[in-house]
């Protein structure tokens, strides 16, 4: 009987026990809410979002003025050209302002959402472009390096990596001594500055200068400016980086300098010649020109065809007529 009665008492207790543990599982499952009703409410949140949203008006159209902010983190610098006067930069390019339109309720749980680059084509983004460019392309590996963020209150950050070939005009008169400033300038297409207002997000406008290298340059540093541009149909703001560069000129110590110096030094080696030995004086003196000819011809075919005088062709002719 007492056998009976204790495996009674097991039976019973242990079936509470898994009555209690159902009831928690219960309970964890109706006060966590399902990533599948988190998504739905997301996708039905961007459907009313952009149920009457018109692409084609700017946030504010009719209004003051959309303010426009902008930063730029700087990746490399990919190559120089004196020959074309431009350089070469990989950079991201951010910008933020508010369309109302795209705000939502507090009541909404949800404070930000982060999309890809493809939902810029369902909302107004800036006709933003590079005023110097010459070419550029987008980044797509592995998709389109392009985002958009959204934020509660209707603020939006865009951004996306590209690489810009960017016309820099090089004063080469101190060449290669010299000292140049490119510009990275940022501009609407369309719009005036009676619509958007562009300004530069300080202090944090730019970023990565100071661990960017550049060939055959030093950044001494960096400058922001903004202007007003006027032309025919209007008047635009442009937003300028100035990038200050100096050229080392360690590498035209041992490419120039020092093989011209030596070779000075040898055509004075005929001083010494006996006079008689006319072959082989004949023979330095023709060597050592056409040595200085191949030097000349290689310091004018990595630069540009102006018309001004350069220190390095005055050194060159220096060092032509004393050997």
């Amino acid at each position: 009987m007492q056998e009976l009665l204790a495996v009674l008492y097991q039976y019973f207790c242990s079936t509470g026990q898994l009555l209690k543990l159902q009831e928690v599982n219960n309970t964890e499952t109706t006060s966590a809410p399902s990533h599948s009703a988190t998504y739905s409410n997301a996708s039905a949140l961007l459907a009313d979002l952009l149920a009457d949203y018109d692409i084609r008006l700017r946030p504010g159209f009719g209004g003051d003025a959309l303010l426009l902010t902008m930063d730029i983190i700087i990746a490399s610098f990919d190559s120089m050209s004196e020959v074309n006067m431009d350089y070469t930069v990989t950079m991201y390019l951010h910008q933020y302002w508010r369309d109302e339109r795209l705000s939502w309720s507090p009541h909404i749980n949800i404070d930000d959402m982060t999309l890809s680059g493809d939902f810029s084509q369902h909302i107004w983004v800036p006709d933003t472009f590079l005023a110097n460019d010459k070419q550029s392309f987008l980044h797509d590996v592995t998709e389109k390096n392009t985002m958009i963020r959204l934020t509660r209150d209707g603020h939006v950050a865009y951004g996306m990596r590209f690489t810009s070939t960017l016309a820099c005009h090089m004063d080469l008169r101190n060449y290669p001594l010299d000292s140049q400033n490119c510009t990275v300038e940022i501009e609407s297409y369309g719009y005036t500055t009676s619509e958007v207002l562009m300004k530069w997000n300080h202090p944090l406008a730019v970023h990565g200068v100071d661990r960017a290298d550049v060939p055959q340059f030093k950044i001494l540093g960096f400058q922001t400016e903004d202007s007003i541009v006027s032309t025919a149909t209007g008047a635009y703001q442009r937003l300028s980086l100035v990038f200050q560069l100096k050229r080392s000129v360690g590498y035209f110590v041992f490419q120039t300098y020092l093989p011209c110096i030596l070779i000075v030094m040898l055509s004075w080696v005929s001083f010494w010649i006996n006079h008689e030995a006319t072959s082989a004086r004949v023979a330095l003196g023709i060597t050592t020109v056409l040595t200085m000819t191949t030097i000349s011809t290689g310091v004018r075919q990595s630069l540009p065809r102006i018309s001004y005088v350069k220190s390095i062709d005055i050194y060159l002719v220096t060092m032509f007529f004393l050997h």
